[in-house]
């Protein structure tokens, strides 16, 4: 049943244009699919990111089937000058949908939110609504996506399950965003790893996770090294562990469950045979293994250091 509010509005924060002013404190006030259409012509903001189709379809798809939870905590948020912070996929939605459907499935033409005006821009950083903010959007730095996904690794890698990263896809955007400012020597060879993905087909965020974790041992050395072997492949013998990790990722990892985990492995056991000045002549990494360590790190000791 849809919540009854009476709208208590005040012009104060209304952008130029509007139809539809906001209210000057917090409360659940309802909203018309009219509405929605007019808060997102006038008060969306020209810096919050692009609007997602897919994410507007789906919030479309549950307000029409009658899954809305109407009045939720997670309200729509406007700043001190009256534009969205965070408010446009879920108005998006209700702008499509018609005022029949709405009376059918809540008995009125309009759903109720929460309304939160009057908030700093600043909180955009922090607020996370419908199509999610990723690291990228909030780093700032060259590389972001790059970056954030090394991020992701370490993080997934912190949790001390050496058969895997179960939690990887679990990982939230404001736990990378505080890996990476934990992690500056992620930002160190970035710009190195990011051609050797182009050049050799070595993916970013294994390759970027285990040459962080390597920068804190007595290895960090070897690590421009490296990168020039891994990048470029010349003058590599036949057993050089570099040599084996182009060949072994221009083949290309078979699809699965387990190919995450399998690239960061077969990183870490190339690093590990090249620092310790090991041959190699085949490089592997069966599902049955526990995930190797990087040489010299242990993020058991990292953990109870911080």
């Amino acid at each position: 049943m849809a919540i009854k509010a009476v709208p208590a509005y005040t012009a104060e924060l209304t952008p130029e244009g509007s139809q539809y002013p906001l209210p000057s404190t917090p409360q659940i006030l309802p909203v018309t699919p009219e509405m929605a259409s007019d808060w997102l012509s006038y008060r969306n903001h020209p810096k919050n990111r692009p609007l997602s189709k897919g994410v507007s379809a789906k919030y479309q798809r549950d307000i029409e089937s009658g899954r809305w939870r109407e009045a939720s905590p997670e309200g729509l948020i406007f700043d001190t000058d009256g534009y969205g912070v965070s408010f446009q996929h879920r108005m998006k939605a209700l702008a499509n949908v018609s005022a029949d459907v709405l009376i059918e499935k809540y008995g009125e033409p309009h759903l109720s939110f929460w309304i939160f005006p009057n908030e700093p821009r600043e909180i955009f950083d922090v607020v996370d609504q419908g199509y999610k903010r990723t690291a990228a959007h909030l780093l700032r730095v060259p590389y972001a996506t790059s970056l954030g996904n090394g991020a992701r690794h370490l993080a997934a890698l912190s949790d001390g399950d050496r058969w895997g990263m179960p939690r990887f896809p679990k990982i939230t955007t404001p736990e990378i965003v505080e890996t990476f400012h934990a992690w500056p020597e992620l930002t160190w060879y970035i710009k190195d790893v990011h051609g050797a993905s182009l050049d050799a087909d070595i993916p970013i965020g294994p390759h970027a996770a285990v040459l962080a974790q390597a920068a804190r041992t007595a290895h960090r050395d070897l690590i421009p090294e490296w990168l020039e072997g891994t990048r470029y492949g010349l003058n590599l013998t036949q057993v050089d562990a570099r040599l084996h990790l182009r060949r072994r990722f221009h083949t290309g990892l078979p699809a699965g469950k387990g190919k995450r985990d399998q690239a960061y492995a077969l990183i870490v056991k190339a690093w590990n045979a090249y620092v310790n000045d090991e041959p190699v002549t085949v490089l592997r990494h069966m599902s049955t293994e526990v995930l190797p360590r990087v040489d010299g790190f242990d993020f058991t000791k990292q953990v109870k250091a911080a």
